[in-house]
């Protein structure tokens, strides 16, 4: 890896951007990303969403997004709005939701600059990027180019999940991005748990969140109707997990 020193990009308009990242899929990242982004929009502060996931994306279909994404007399891509939040997603660029991208890591990489920097965000807070898992091109990419102010960890309680999550938050570090926090997702019979506290404590971090296994927030989601406005319990969880992001990251 090149360790020069290496100019990162902000984005006009965009405040602080938060990221959202795994080592591993299918331990509900999308679903936390989406949950945060809707948290901190219902606190008073204007957020965007971009699902950088460019051959799974599914932060359209956590949030029940159907329409797709048009561009402007400048050929910038016109965000989503819905939930009080701005969106982007690879999925509102391609025809249907069966519509694979087979595209290898160097246009990846391209295509998640274009949406990152020719999008039309205005003027936001954050930006909340739901990252591809693990740390490929398309992670590093992001890492690489871009000033990111933070980023939160999601894992799942298991054994399997916990060297994966600390390759993703060494991976981090080694890009000079703090690390806000690890959020334990899927506590319960099935995964267990504890996972989270052991990468927290491992690296002195916070749990920001240990969030338990529910039939009901799969339900949702699957519907596109976001648990935080539906469940009283996941709600309270973000909602104190949104207030200790907003003293972290101080938002100014």
């Amino acid at each position: 890896m090149n360790n020069q020193p290496h100019a990162k990009l902000r984005i006009p308009g965009v405040g602080k951007i938060l990221g959202v990242v795994s080592g591993k899929g299918g331990v509900g990242k999308t679903f936390v990303a989406t949950s945060i982004a809707l948290t901190l929009a219902k606190l008073g502060h204007p957020t965007a969403l971009l699902d950088a996931n460019i051959s799974c994306p599914n932060v359209f279909k956590c949030l029940g997004i159907q329409n797709k994404i048009m561009s402007g007399s400048d050929h910038k891509l016109l965000p989503i709005q819905k939930w009080g939040l701005k969106v982007i997603s690879m999925a509102g660029l391609t025809a249907s939701e069966d519509d694979p991208v087979m595209w290898r890591g160097p246009l990846v990489s391209k295509i998640i600059q274009q949406m990152m920097m020719q999008s039309i965000w205005g003027e936001v807070e954050f930006l909340i990027i739901d990252f591809p898992t693990g740390t490929t091109d398309s992670s590093v990419t992001i890492m690489q180019n871009f000033e990111i102010d933070g980023v939160i960890a999601v894992t799942t309680p298991q054994g399997l999940a916990i060297p994966d999550t600390r390759r993703i938050i060494n991976a981090s570090y080694m890009m000079n991005i703090p690390v806000v926090g690890v959020v334990e997702n899927m506590r319960g019979e099935i995964f267990g748990e504890g996972g989270g506290n052991k990468i927290a404590d491992m690296y002195r971090l916070p749990l920001l969140c240990s969030i338990p296994m529910r039939k009901q927030i799969v339900t949702l989601s699957d519907a596109g109707s976001p648990p935080v406005f539906h469940m009283e319990e996941i709600e309270m969880m973000f909602t104190k997990m949104g207030r200790n992001i907003l003293d972290k990251i101080m938002v100014e």
